[in-house]
């Protein structure tokens, strides 16, 4: 009784039980955090002890690798083996490892072998052959005698290691692998018993550095995981990942360790965790716990203190329970009068009920009642016609019956569980005259006293959905070739790139000459061209790759490089095989060719987008078509910077200023064996703030291209002129190199017109230069202007003569005054051979049709003398004189000829 009464009278009392209950569940919360701290403690040892078994299984299959290795070289190597076999072996078998391996052979010998060991060495050709023993005296040494491959900065033939007994009896009577390390190196070797040679034992061995290896498997651990990982033997740590010993290892508690058998060296690996490296108090877990446990132990006190609020406000319910009695019975009196307005208002809903039979009943839209299993209790006509069928069938079917998509099926079913609310659906019926249609469905549930109702609304929404999908697909491909267009194209290689470990190649394909079908033939031979080409395409490359239509003549094309049928190169000249099928039109037959631009690339490709990933593709394509066109080029780096530094240039280009950045030198041009100045060459030179010193030859090219080459020649004509006014001496001539672009422009002869008429310089004065090369491969276009220019009294010269493709008819043909032979057919003429005779030939061509000839590049007196007796007119060349600034040009004027200068050139 003594011990019951207590309890009794605790029971009867809220606040003496609410702090029983709160002092057990003080304690039981306690309990709760204590296992839980032994749980995750044991959790993070496994999780370390894990990790550590990986990168103990990483570092024992690199040296269980090298030990392979050495057992295959040792296997290969006959007891009597030559050097050159060994050095074979060493160059075939050794490279291609992540660290340096070499192949060495030792020899055990004692202290009085050292001068026999030499002798014979340097018999064999090791001069310099000498041993180097250790400083601590032994019974026998192990001595390198040959290594491969040599090293580049020297060798270690010759370096000893103190060798015990119980060492060589380890190695021979075992016969297995020995690992040594060499006293203070890092360098470690692999040994392996060989047969005797010469009465001294020999082993056979691969030697390497132990802390490069463990650098290049765990270098890269702390970025990774924030982890580090020593290795050590009993002496010496091997390799830590904290080299710059920022968390100070060797202080810290070790989070899991294991020891390596090293084929007889024991190494250690330890592994440090972040929480070991960094503690912070926002991940310690006996904190949070803590932490739990008062909070958990706080809430339960506020439990407790609310149980006593609501013990001392029972007293004052229960007096507002009599006062509610009076309120009550007001209250009913009221009720009454409230009876009669609700039997007012429920006459109301009848009327309104049968004005929603009558909608429902006559709606054109399919209106449907579910219950609460989503089985059909109700449907107006038009939704019996919808998916019914016929108008007097009884219901009772599922809605869920109509669907024909499993995963729309699967989200309805959700629905009728949970009975919560939905958006608008769409989804594909199944109807019993088995048709399909897409419905758009929209719908409530009802909850009343009696059960709960779904009330919906379908409408047939079939063609706006077949409307839309046309839509879709013509956004999605081309309209001509039905091929999927730019942007679905780019979009596919877009989603590509996140693919984990696969190799793509992206094609661009541009068909070359397709311009001249275009616009011959017209657009429509032109589009039914396109067509074939799409329709060959798809049969080549359909089972395999995506094709896309670009734009214009211009295609795409992305294979999976596992899918490829057959090499990829079989697969380029396939498609250009294909290309040069002839296309029939109007019973006739035309050929085209193509060029094809290669980019592999591996995939996740995450640094490069789309758009790049085609752009390099573009590049490789126009590099195909500067080497001639009808072949492929496969994308590469450097023609990637040519092509940025390309555009570099032209961007360059475009913002320079004239005067500032561009310069004219002026090179002479002498005759009479290179003594008498008859004229010069204007040469321009662009120094470019931003790209520096760039040649003519680079500049040049691209300024035609994008359309400057007019204004650069504009101004060098008009620099020209300029110094030619202000140095006029009658029988003085400049030559000046003009780009056929000039001449094609049709307001190049114009433009000199009038330039001219400001100076008081004559036409005959100046030489108008152009490469061979470019006259020919716009001939016809230019002989309208070089006639017009002739008559105006130019001279025109033909450029680095022999280097192009013209034909000597046709120097009949052309407005011709000179030619000028390339430097490159200079060299070696001071030697009787085949360059001399060329220029004889040249020289007899010209004297032939009349014309001056010109050498340039003249560098040494024996080519001047040549030159001179093959009766070359004039010379040119670094011999006589570099390209001159405009004062140093106008001081060789004024130096070199005292008399009038007419005078001088017609003795």
């Amino acid at each position: 009784m003594s011990i019951v009464t207590p309890i009794i009278s605790v029971l009867r009392s809220p606040v003496q039980f609410g702090a029983a209950c709160f002092a057990l569940f003080v304690s039981v919360m306690l309990y709760v955090g204590y296992l839980l701290n032994n749980y995750y403690q044991q959790q993070e040892r496994q999780t370390l002890q894990q990790q550590l078994s990986q990168y103990h299984h990483q570092l024992d299959t690199k040296l269980s690798y090298v030990g392979h290795l050495l057992y295959s070289i040792d296997s290969y190597l006959v007891p009597s083996f030559e050097m050159d076999l060994f050095n074979q072996v060493a160059q075939s078998q050794l490279p291609g490892s992540d660290v340096e391996l070499r192949l060495e052979l030792y020899r055990i010998i004692s202290a009085e072998q050292v001068a026999n060991v030499e002798a014979s060495q340097k018999s064999q050709g090791f001069f310099d052959y000498k041993v180097r023993l250790a400083q601590a005296h032994s019974q026998h040494y192990l001595t390198l005698m040959n290594v491969a491959p040599m090293a580049e900065y020297g060798h270690t033939m010759g370096d000893s290691l103190n060798f015990a007994e119980q060492q060589i009896n380890a190695l021979y009577e075992q016969q297995s692998l020995m690992a040594i390390n060499w006293r203070d190196q890092a360098k470690w070797t692999l040994l392996v018993q060989r047969p005797d040679h010469d009465g001294a034992a020999s082993a056979l061995g691969i030697s390497f550095e132990l802390p490069i290896l463990l650098e290049g498997l765990f270098g890269h651990i702390y970025q990774t995981s924030q982890q580090h990982i020593r290795v050590l033997t009993q002496q010496q740590v091997l390799f830590s990942s904290d080299w710059q010993n920022t968390h100070s290892l060797e202080s810290r508690q070790v989070g899991a360790y294991q020891h390596i058998d090293f084929y007889g060296q024991e190494l250690m690996l330890q592994l440090f965790s972040q929480k070991q490296l960094a503690p912070s108090l926002l991940e310690n877990r006996q904190l949070m716990i803590a932490g739990f446990i008062v909070v958990a132990s706080l809430c339960a006190w506020l439990v407790w203190m609310q149980v006593r609020y609501l013990v001392s406000r029972n007293n004052v319910v229960n007096r507002i329970v009599v006062e509610r009695t009076t309120s009550l019975a007001q209250a009913n009196e009221r009720l009454s009068v409230e009876s009669d307005r609700r039997l007012a208002a429920l006459q109301q809903q009848i009327s309104a009920e049968r004005k929603y039979k009558s909608l429902f009943l006559n709606s054109n839209e399919g209106l449907f009642v579910l219950d609460g299993h989503g089985q059909l209790i109700d449907a107006n006509p038009a939704f019996r016609r919808l998916l019914i069928g016929v108008e007097d069938k009884p219901l009772g079917a599922y809605l869920s019956q109509y669907i024909v998509d499993d995963e729309f099926a699967t989200q309805w079913q959700a629905i009728i569980d949970q009975k919560s609310r939905h958006d608008e659906l769409e989804w594909l019926a199944q109807v019993e005259s088995k048709d399909s249609i897409w419905l758009r469905q929209t719908g409530s549930w009802l909850h009343n006293p009696s059960g709960t109702l779904y009330e919906g609304r379908v409408t047939d929404i079939t063609q706006l959905k077949l409307f839309n999908e046309q839509l879709k697909y013509k956004a999605q491909h081309d309209s001509l070739t039905d091929l999927i267009n730019r942007q679905t194209f780019l979009n596919l290689v877009e989603t590509c790139r996140t693919v984990t470990e696969r190799k793509y190649i992206l094609l661009y394909i541009d068909l070359d000459r397709f311009k001249l079908i275009n616009d011959t033939l017209g657009h429509l031979a032109g589009d039914r061209l396109l067509v074939e080409f799409a329709t060959r395409m798809r049969i080549l490359l359909g089972n395999f790759a995506d094709i896309a239509r670009l734009g214009g003549d211009e295609f795409a094309v992305l294979i999976d490089f596992a899918k490829l049928p057959m090499p990829l190169e079989g697969v380029l000249e396939d498609i250009l095989v294909e290309i040069r099928k002839p296309f029939i039109y109007q019973e006739q037959s035309h050929s085209i060719s193509g060029s094809v631009g290669v980019r592999k690339f591996t995939v996740p490709c995450l640094n490069y987008e789309a758009e790049k990933l085609l752009h390099d593709a573009d590049i490789a394509m126009y590099e195909a078509k500067k080497r001639g066109k009808n072949c492929y080029h496969i994308y590469s780096p450097a023609i990637a910077c040519e092509a940025s530094r390309k555009l570099r240039v032209e961007r360059a280009l475009h913002d320079m200023t004239l005067d500032t950045e561009l310069k004219l030198q002026f090179q002479p041009i002498f005759c009479r064996d290179g003594k008498v100045l008859r004229g010069f060459e204007a040469l321009v030179r662009w120094q470019s703030p931003e790209l520096g010193f760039v040649s003519p030859a680079e500049f040049i090219p691209i300024a035609e291209e994008c359309a400057k080459i007019n204004v650069l020649g504009q101004w060098v004509f008009r620099e020209a002129l300029s110094f030619m006014s202000e140095h006029n001496c009658e029988g003085l001539f400049m030559s000046v190199n003009v780009s056929p672009l000039q001449l094609q422009s049709g307001m190049f002869v114009p433009w000199l017109k009038q330039l001219f008429a400001q100076y008081d310089v004559s036409p005959q004065q100046f030489k108008i230069e152009l490469t061979e090369s470019a006259m020919m491969m716009v001939e016809d276009s230019l002989i309208e202007p070089l006639e017009q220019l002739h008559e105006l009294g130019f001279g025109i010269y033909i450029d680095d003569f022999g280097t192009g493709f013209s034909s000597l008819a046709r120097l009949s043909v052309l407005p011709v005054d000179g030619l000028k032979i390339d430097r490159a057919f200079i060299d070696g003429i001071e030697c009787a051979g085949s360059a001399r005779q060329l220029i004889e030939a040249i020289c007899a061509i010209a004297k032939s049709f009349d014309l001056e000839v010109t050498a340039e590049g003249i560098e040494t007196p024996e080519q001047l003398a040549v030159l001179g007796a093959l009766h070359c007119q004039q010379s040119q060349g670094y011999l006589m004189s570099k390209p001159l600034k405009r004062q140093a040009a106008a001081e060789l004027l004024i130096q070199t000829y005292g008399r009038p200068y007419l005078e001088l050139v017609t003795q």
